[in-house]
């Protein structure tokens, strides 16, 4: 014979049931949302501290050819054109890409400007 006590309260049960699961999935988005916030704080911290340390480039040790600012979706960076021999002594084209502040860049590029633009009596633009 079918109980109806018992199937009410089963009900009740499975209804219990869903609501903590609701509970527990609401947490967990919530939990997905402060890791996102905690990680993207921690990229920002990172930027921010690249770009505000300073750093020098050995120009004549390095081939460079050129130096500029570029910048994508997210950040701002340099890049600078260099030359590096292979094996058999040939010249390649190589770009150094690298994370620094405007005042950094502008640091570097006078430095080209004033170095090796001027040693390699080139043009600067």
């Amino acid at each position: 014979m079918f109980n109806w006590f018992k199937s009410d309260y089963n009900d009740r049960e499975v209804q219990e049931l869903k609501g903590r699961i609701e509970i527990r999935d609401n947490e967990i988005k919530m939990l997905h949302a402060q890791i996102n916030e905690m990680q993207l704080a921690k990229v920002d911290e990172i930027k921010a501290d690249v770009n505000s340390s300073d750093f020098e480039i050995n120009w004549d040790e390095m081939n460079a050819f050129s130096i500029e600012r570029m910048g994508d979706h997210q950040s701002a960076y340099t890049v600078i054109g260099y030359y590096m021999k292979d094996e058999h002594g040939v010249n390649h084209v190589h770009e150094w890409k690298f994370y620094c502040s405007q005042e950094q860049h502008n640091k570097l590029a006078k430095e080209f400007r004033d170095g090796i633009a001027k040693k390699n009596n080139s043009a600067v633009r």
